[in-house]
Parts: C-alpha cells; sequence; structure tokens
C-alpha cells in the first residue's frame, strides 16, 4: 500500500512521465500514435492468413482460432512488453535518479502504464473483429465483453509487481534483461495462449503442470470474456487475483529491500 499511496501522490508526474515515454516511443514515425492501432491490426492480419489458409489447429471451443489465439496474445503482450522494458527502466533513467529528487517507483509504473495504455488502443481491434466474426456468423459475439476493465485488474497487478522486482533486481545484475527474455519465452509456451488446456493431448503430468502455471488463470479470465462470452467461474476468478496480489506484493517487498541502493547502482 506504501507504494501504491506513493504513485498517487506523484500521479501528475506519472501521467507526464508516461505521456513522454508514448511520444518518444513514436517519435520521428509518420503515422505517430495510430501504430498503436495499426499493429495489432496487421498482428490479427497475419494470423488470420496464416492459421487460415496454412495452419489449421483444433482445439475445443477455439473457432475461428485467430481470434482465439488474438484474444491470448493481447494480454501477453502487454506482461511480457512491460516486463522485457522493465529490466531496463532504472538503468536508462539512472541520471534523472541522481539529480532530481524522484522516487525510483515512479519509474516501473510508467513502464507498466505506457504499455497499458498500448494494450487500450488494440482492444477496439479486437472488439471490431469481434463484431465482424458475429455479423459473418463465424463466432456469437461475447456480451461479456463489458468485463475487460475487470479482467484487466489481475495482469495490472501481476505485471506491477514482476516489473517492480525486476527492475530493481536489474540494477544490481545488469545481464538479467537477457535472463528475462528467455524466461518469457519459456513462460509464453507454457501458458494456454497459442492451445487451449481443454483436449490437449499431453502426458497427464505435464497437462497438471500446465494448470498450475501462474498465468494459466490470468488467461483464462481475459479470453473467456473477450473471446468465449462466459462469465468466468468464482474459482477461476479468485484464482487470477490471488496470483495478481501475491506477485504484488512480492514485487513490493523486493523494490522496497533494495530501493535505497538505487541511485548508487545505477
Amino acid at each position: 500500500m506504501a507504494v501504491l499511496r506513493l504513485l498517487w501522490r506523484h500521479r501528475a508526474l506519472v501521467a507526464v512521465l508516461v505521456r513522454r515515454e508514448l511520444d518518444a516511443r513514436y517519435r520521428a514515425s509518420f503515422l505517430g500514435f495510430f501504430w498503436s492501432l495499426l499493429n495489432p491490426l496487421f498482428l490479427l492480419a497475419v494470423y488470420a492468413v496464416v492459421f487460415t489458409y496454412i495452419f489449421s489447429p483444433r482445439f475445443p471451443g477455439a473457432d475461428p482460432y485467430p481470434l482465439f489465439l488474438f484474444s491470448g496474445l493481447l494480454p501477453w503482450l502487454f506482461f511480457s512488453g512491460a516486463v522485457l522494458d522493465g529490466s531496463l527502466t532504472l538503468i536508462d533513467n539512472g541520471p534523472l535518479l541522481a539529480k532530481v529528487m524522484c522516487p525510483p517507483e515512479i519509474f516501473p509504473a510508467v513502464t507498466v502504464l505506457s504499455h497499458l495504455v498500448n494494450h487500450l488502443l488494440a482492444l477496439p481491434i479486437l472488439l471490431a473483429a469481434m463484431v465482424v466474426s458475429a455479423v459473418a456468423g463465424l463466432h456469437p459475439f461475447p456480451w461479456t465483453f463489458w468485463m475487460v476493465p475487470l479482467a484487466l485488474i489481475p495482469w495490472l497487478l501481476t505485471t506491477g509487481g514482476a516489473v517492480l522486482a525486476i527492475s530493481v533486481v536489474s540494477v544490481h545484475y545488469r545481464d538479467m534483461r537477457d535472463l528475462v527474455g528467455h524466461l518469457l519465452n519459456l513462460l509464453f509456451f507454457a501458458s494456454p495462449i497459442i492451445y487451449s488446456l481443454d483436449g490437449l493431448e499431453v502426458p497427464a503430468v505435464l497437462h497438471r503442470l500446465l494448470a498450475l502455471n501462474p498465468l494459466t488463470s490470468l488467461v483464462a479470465v481475459y479470453r473467456e470474456v473477450v473471446f468465449t462470452g462466459r462469465v468466468p467461474s468464482p474459482m477461476t476468478w479468485l484464482m487470477a487475483f490471488i496470483v495478481g496480489i501475491v506477485s504484488w506484493w512480492l514485487g513490493t517487498r523486493v523494490f522496497l529491500r533494495y530501493r535505497e541502493t538505487v541511485v548508487e547502482a545505477v
């Protein structure tokens, strides 16, 4: 709670830095912020072509597969992008930390929020794809789509906790970004993003391990809301929020443990 109170107290500075981060990301580009819409649109178009005409994966309840995949990939891109950038956020802002009385908690928060903005800008593409799919009779429109803000809360807590921990550890161990990249690749394939656990033909032990993956419940909640059109079960909601709360708690504990050494280390 101490971290949240500090961020709320400096909310104006956080907003300015998020805007700066987004401006820097699209500076000198012809289309600017429109890339936030075009990138997911191009991604969806590629998946639609590849998984319709080249590969045809079959999982129960996963038709049309491009939308099934996209609904799991969007929150993952938010999480993985924020975590990867978070491994360098304190290092990149080292001069600002050294010269200005600026709480270091602000920079991980800016990283997470800037990726959250990109995620929110991509949601209209997914919504439009769902509408077109429903009109074409390919898939019923998920009327639970309005629950996206609630489904994003566990993702936001999990991502925030992970970024806080990784950002401060990376200050002391500069090879953390390379390690994080490999761990994210492993976590991607261990999470039910490109596949569904239902009907997955793997050994029972591996199936149980995949089900125990902390991100499994987060992916399930988000996908059921934006793709399946069902309200997730109370147990699925509970597991997702437990993962988010534990991640945030652990992340803040690690960050506060090394907070005082950040300025000297950067």
